[in-house]
């Protein structure tokens, strides 16, 4: 025979119950609470903070996000991470998803790093990354924290631009040619190409400073940078490395440029720029040359210091020619 339970158990058990019951609703509440300000430190956060699952599939995506990446969040969730990487950085990462699951974390694993991820698949963005690893139940995800800094990027290229630029002329200051002078010399030797080095001088500037004043001194300056730019190619390297001197670098990968078809071309502009009405000065230039020779490991500098002394003993010739004239 089944014993009933008594009428106080019942109690007991609705009292249970119930207790149960508003236990699990506190933990309802308490879980809503949480995600409302999960979500809310996600669409408030500075950096756009971006959830991956195990699979590598976008599970949350906040508004800095779409700003960033240009995806609206209907389109991008679900969607493999690799959707917002350059292509050259996909094979790279797909392969060390597992890994990273499995513990191996990487040089790179919590730390900041700088990179670029596309936005709306097309144009790259630099941004500064980082990622960490939590769990959550029995699966693991990715949190990606990114932001944006292509301001901070063209602040740095346009110091560095300023850090290697002649201010008055534009040309390379002599750190920016020697810089660059360097990389194209590597690539010469490499390929056996011809390179040479020219060296001028402007002659009479120190006369058009005390005659005509600093101002047109500046101005003839800029002339010559000018004549020079139109003289020389976009690829060879154009720099004022002091106060009238100024240095350029041809390379030829061709073998076609010869140094005499250079220095026509620049006699030549040099000469059209004299004829020209009311000039109050002549751009005259004493000028050395050197090639690159493959039979020894020259650098910049020998080259630079064999055009100089070709480019004196050209300036002497001049004067003892007496061919000076300042107007």
């Amino acid at each position: 025979m089944v014993n009933k339970p008594s009428h106080s158990d019942l109690e007991r058990t609705i009292a249970d119950l119930e207790k149960e019951l508003e236990s699990r609703r506190r933990k309802l509440v308490r879980l809503e609470r949480d995600h409302v300000r999960y979500k809310t430190i996600l669409e408030s956060a500075i950096h756009a903070i971006i959830v991956v699952d195990d699979r590598g599939l976008i599970v949350e995506w906040p508004s800095q996000a779409e700003l960033l990446c240009g995806w609206h969040h209907d389109d991008i969730i679900g969607k493999p991470i690799y959707a917002i990487m350059p292509t050259r950085y996909r094979d790279k990462h797909q392969g060390l998803l597992g890994k990273v699951l499995d513990g191996a974390h990487g040089d790179h694993f919590g730390k900041r790093i700088e990179t670029t991820i596309l936005y709306k698949g097309e144009l790259e963005v630099p941004v500064e990354l980082s990622v960490s690893l939590t769990k959550v139940g029995e699966r693991r995800e990715f949190n990606l924290f990114m932001h944006d800094i292509t301001e901070r990027k063209n602040y740095e290229a346009q110091l560095r631009r300023i850090s290697i630029t002649d201010e008055l002329t534009n040309l390379f200051n002599r750190r920016g040619f020697m810089a660059m002078a360097d990389q194209q010399l590597k690539i010469a030797r490499r390929n056996k190409s011809d390179i040479f080095l020219l060296y001028a001088d402007f002659d009479n500037m120190k006369w058009i400073n005390d005659t005509l004043g600093h101002q047109l001194g500046d101005t003839a300056l800029i002339e010559t940078a000018v004549i020079l730019k139109n003289t020389f190619r976009e690829a060879d390297l154009i720099g004022r490395v002091g106060g009238d001197e100024f240095i350029v670098l041809v390379a030829d990968q061709d073998n076609k440029n010869t140094g005499e078809k250079v220095m026509a071309r620049l006699e030549k502009n040099i000469s059209e720029a004299n004829t020209r009405p009311n000039r109050k000065y002549k751009i005259m230039l004493s000028v050395g040359t050197v090639f690159y020779d493959h039979n020894h490991s020259y650098s910049i500098d020998d080259l630079m210091i064999k055009a100089d002394k070709l480019m004196y003993k050209n300036k002497k010739e001049k004067k003892t020619a007496g061919l000076y004239s300042h107007v």
